[in-house]
């Protein structure tokens, strides 16, 4: 996992016992906060190792410094005499005091500046709080629609973009981003009582806090997924509270006797070592609260597992659909939300290097698998309908749906073993198997389109297709391994212009070791076997070659509150099919009709034909909030 290194900051001139916070930092590690001593309040700089002290002049009950930018402006609040507080801006050694202009306002506080020098923060009228944004001398009231009981801007990046939080009407705290004009509610999947965001670099990674029943954890949000952000030497919480360009997160945490800014410095997770072929994910369980939602990479290679690492954290709510390669080179992980039906992407290199919220489709639509189908050289996907059996394709450029178009209607009876190139085309075609009759039926998919239709024969229910690859090492062939439910045998088929040209039988292994995937673990360009078993946990891979098995080793154990995700080429050598039932299942396939071509009178008589349904086809919405 990234390695989080905390460094304690206390200013020399705070109580003994700690009374430091950590509010902002600049591209050049300028730190800027506030510490308490006998005296009050105090503002602080903290640059090149020396802490210097900031008062603004006006101030008699105290100054409070939160924010600075890349030149050393820096913004905050003071206290005067009435018990009133002002906002300030120090540039160039001056302290100028900001007060919104908005009539009855009783207290402003800057919280946050960028590069051009606009400021955010809040002020007070009787009404309530209020964020502000002031540019070129004008005060812009930010008030989320959300809210009902005040409006808090706390962070600004260069590009304008403004973090902070609201209240709602059962007093609960909600952060928000407000970008382009509209503002995007953040919430922390792990948050039980309120979530703030504090501050945002360049890049749109977000710092804050959330509350739960144990007390407040700070986040760092960053593609799309949140990751909990605990000084180890917290005891009653952590607060992050701002961050710069270069990931580099202030704040401050409460330990026994009191609180200490920190800052922290986050160093990824390294490249994949060498030899790296194959990617695993495994995702935490949500029956061990502990590990809901938390995802973990694993690089293999010469049949062994070479590295892991830790990716991040997501809400339990989302679920795992499937794993290849999509985006820019990387392998890809789709998880899909199962109380909306939202999509999400995103793009892995042993850290999450992007995310793309994809859109919403009603949960009777399924995830199917990835492949070429657009004939574009991307990686697409398929949805089916679980009520009507309609198939919908949806091409994926740049982490974002392209185009979408209907490829039909199947009947609920036959379901989808895999995809793969079939035809011997170089397109991504489809397998599906009646689970009444047994019977396989080739469907070729070019340019979002069906093609061609062929029936490849019948097999008994016992059998079941549980993986897709080139088993029999004939270049750029697509084949199927079938597994038999009852003796756990193992037979592979090789599939070539739509037709079964070989089989071979691997042998048998104990029921209790399941499909896992198929994978190049071996070396680059195999399709070797992994099963893992249920009862311990335990992966093993088998390396096929010429249809035969040519080795097997075990790839360790891991604990079965770890539930696997998917395995992935690295690099990502293509798109990965799914099934409608995941272990897949396969058969011998009866040969009789070896020579069929769709011609058998399973291939029409059980009504196969996809037929276009344009009353089916769903549409994936604008996506309203990450």
């Amino acid at each position: 996992m990234p390695v989080y290194t905390y460094t304690t900051l206390d200013d020399p001139l705070a109580l003994a016992t700690g009374s430091t916070s950590a509010q902002g930092i600049n591209a050049s590690g300028q730190i800027v906060g506030f510490y308490q001593n006998a005296g009050g309040f105090h503002g602080f700089l903290y640059s090149g190792g020396t802490y210097t002290t900031l008062d603004v002049p006006s101030a008699t009950n105290g100054t409070l410094a939160n924010g600075i930018d890349a030149s050393g402006q820096i913004v905050g609040a003071y206290t005067d005499s009435t018990n009133n507080q002002h906002g300030f801006l120090l540039s160039g050694g001056i302290y100028t005091t900001l007060d919104d202009p908005s009539p009855g306002t009783t207290s402003t506080t800057a919280t946050g500046i960028d590069g051009a020098g606009q400021i955010v923060g809040q002020y007070l009228d009787a009404g309530g709080f209020h964020g502000f944004l002031l540019s070129g001398g004008t005060y812009t009231t930010l008030d989320d629609p959300l809210a009902t009981n005040g409006t808090f801007a706390q962070g600004i990046n260069d590009a304008g973009q403004i973090v902070g939080q609201y209240l709602d009407a059962g007093g609960q705290y909600h952060g928000f981003l407000f970008s382009n004009g509209t503002y995007t509610p953040l919430d922390d999947p792990l948050a039980t009582n309120g979530t703030l965001a504090q501050g945002i670099n360049g890049a749109g990674q977000i710092v804050g806090q959330y509350l739960d029943a144990g007390g407040f954890h700070g986040f760092l949000y960053s593609g799309g997924t949140y990751t909990t952000l605990d000084d180890p030497s917290a005891t009653n919480g952590t607060l992050a509270q701002g961050i710069n360009d270069a990931g580099q997160i202030v704040g401050h945490y409460q330990g026994a006797s009191g609180p200490h800014g920190f800052l922290l410095t986050i160093t990824l997770n390294p490249a994949p070592p060498a030899g790296t072929t194959a990617h695993m994910i495994l995702r935490g369980s949500n029956a061990t609260p502990a590990l809901a939602g938390q995802y973990e990479i694993y690089d293999i290679g010469n049949n062994a597992i070479l590295a892991s690492y830790q990716l991040g954290q997501v809400g339990s709510d989302w679920q795992f659909s499937g794993l290849g390669g999509v985006s820019g080179g990387n392998s890809t992980m789709l998880l899909r939300n199962s109380g909306t039906g939202g999509f999400e992407l995103y793009g892995i290199s042993n850290n999450i290097v992007t995310a793309a919220f994809l859109g919403t489709v009603g949960l009777d639509w399924q995830f199917s698998g990835f492949g070429n189908f657009s004939s574009l050289g991307q990686s697409d996907m398929i949805l089916r309908n679980g009520n009507t059996g309609a198939l919908q394709v949806y091409d994926i450029a740049n982490s974002q749906i392209t185009n979408t178009a209907s490829l039909g209607t199947v009947g609920l009876d036959w379901q989808i073993g895999g995809f793969g190139n079939f035809s011997s085309r170089g397109t991504s075609d489809m397998i599906m198997r009646n689970a009444t009759t047994g019977g396989l039926q080739v469907y070729d998919i070019d340019h979002n389109q069906i093609t061609g239709s062929a029936f490849m024969g019948t097999v008994g229910l016992d059998w079941q297709i549980i993986g897709v690859g080139n088993f029999s090492s004939m270049p750029g062939e697509s084949d199927v391994i079938m597994r038999n439910t009852t003796t756990g045998g193992l037979e592979v088929y090789d599939i070539a212009n739509n037709q079964i040209t070989n089989a071979a039988f691997l042998g048998t292994v104990g029921l209790d070791w399941q499909f896992a995937g198929v994978a190049p673990v071996h070396g680059a360009g195999t399709s070797d076997l992994v099963l893992r078993n249920v009862n311990s946990g335990a992966f093993e891979v088998y390396n096929i070659a010429n249809n035969q098995l040519t080795g097997a080793a075990s790839l360790g154990q891991v604990g079965l509150n770890w539930q696997l995700g998917g395995l992935a080429a690295d690099p990502p050598a293509g798109a990965m099919g799914g099934a409608d039932n995941s272990p897949g299942s396969t058969s011998q396939l009866v040969q009789a009709m070896a020579g069929l071509g769709g011609g058998g009178a399973a291939g029409t008589s059980d009504a196969v034909q996809l037929a276009d349904d344009p009353s089916q086809r769903p549409l994936l919405t604008t996506p309203q909030h990450a």
